[in-house]
């Protein structure tokens, strides 16, 4: 098994991050905006309608599974680089079998099975759509959709990071923060598009560390910002899927 090693040191180069989990019912949500309606006597409008239907869905989380991986590069689909996809097999072999499997979301089957061929996008839902399709077809349950960018300037506001333009980034825009790269990933629900978890990494410029994997070939990770902040985003990832577990189980008894 091929683990990380020197994990303190790449922890001491990382900055902070942000994650968010979401397993709540979208029944019991609507069973107290309705009861909440009532009250108000509102007449529904057509927002209302919206709101009810976006927000009827609900979790269904299962492990083992097949968790698709989708890096998305100045808005397009890419596949994974040899030291990103090492990082992610390393935090898998942490996680152990019970969790399942990583599976990169193929940019070539993506583009064969949506209605028209997906160029670079700012648009959200667009390039959201065109990798869950991607996912269907190669029959994955869930998707960590991520993207990763570098800073500019040498002190660089939040909003100087280049290419976060469609996951985006849990940092106030007033807080400046010295990074040299930030990596921000969605979980989705391929079938339900159910949104289980937000996060944002970043890579501090102060945090140049050196760390090898102990396989038959060492590798640099801290020489490239942006691999640094992408193996702080698996990290966290890796720490909420056991968390996603746990509410899996929970979910299952309730059920």
């Amino acid at each position: 098994m091929r683990n990380l090693v020197l994990v303190a040191a790449l922890i001491a180069g990382l900055g902070a991050c942000e994650t968010h989990l979401q397993t709540s019912s979208g029944a019991d949500y609507l069973a107290r905006y309705d009861a909440t309606h009532e009250s108000a006597n509102s007449v529904a409008t057509e927002i209302d309608e919206d709101v009810r239907r976006i927000a009827a869905i609900e979790p269904t989380l299962a492990f083992p599974a097949r968790i698709g991986l989708a890096r998305i590069e100045r808005g397009a689909l890419t596949t994974l680089p040899e030291d990103e996809a090492r990082i992610w097999q390393d935090v898998l072999e942490e996680l152990g079998s019970d969790y399942g499997e990583f599976v990169p979301v193929s940019p070539l089957i993506a583009s064969m099975v949506s209605d028209a061929p997906m160029r670079r996008s700012n648009n959200t839902a667009a390039i959201i759509g065109h990798i869950r399709r991607g996912a269907a077809r190669q029959h994955l349950d869930y998707v960590l959709t991520y993207e990763v960018g570098s800073s500019r300037d040498e002190k660089a506001n939040a909003l100087a990071l280049a290419d976060l333009t469609v996951i985006g980034m849990f940092v106030l825009p007033s807080r400046t923060i010295e990074v040299e790269a930030s990596a921000s990933g969605l979980m989705l629900d391929v079938r339900t598009g159910y949104p289980y978890a937000t996060l944002t990494t970043h890579a501090e410029k102060s945090g140049v560390s050196r760390v090898v994997s102990d396989g038959s070939t060492a590798r640099t990770y801290a020489d490239k910002a942006e691999t640094r902040a992408v193996a702080k985003l698996a990290q966290e990832f890796g720490d909420s899927m056991a968390e996603l577990q746990a509410r899996s189980i929970e979910l299952a008894s309730e059920g």
